[in-house]
């Protein structure tokens, strides 16, 4: 999420630094511009992909760990001819 909404606020800078660079042309830097915002871009890009892939680590250690197997003795409370939401045949 962090790099979703640094890669929001990198927008909003690259068009304020756009937009400062029109109105002041002479008191910036030449090439401070896209030195900044692909600074800032970039490194956004770099967390989103991070984030993505810890979601995905995080997915494959829930199901990988070693959970007891569950062996249900008794059912309680349950139709004997509605099984998982069908008919019994």
């Amino acid at each position: 999420m962090s790099g979703f909404v640094l890669s929001f606020i990198s927008l909003l800078i690259a068009i304020g630094y756009g937009v400062a660079k029109l109105l002041f042309w002479d008191s910036f830097s030449l090439g401070m511009a896209p030195l900044v915002v692909g600074l800032f871009f970039f490194g956004s890009v770099q967390l989103f992909f991070i984030g993505l892939l810890g979601e995905y680590i995080g997915a494959i250690h829930t199901q990988v760990m070693k959970r007891p197997l569950v062996i249900e003795k008794e059912r309680i409370n349950f139709d004997v001819g509605n099984v998982n939401g069908h008919d019994a045949l």
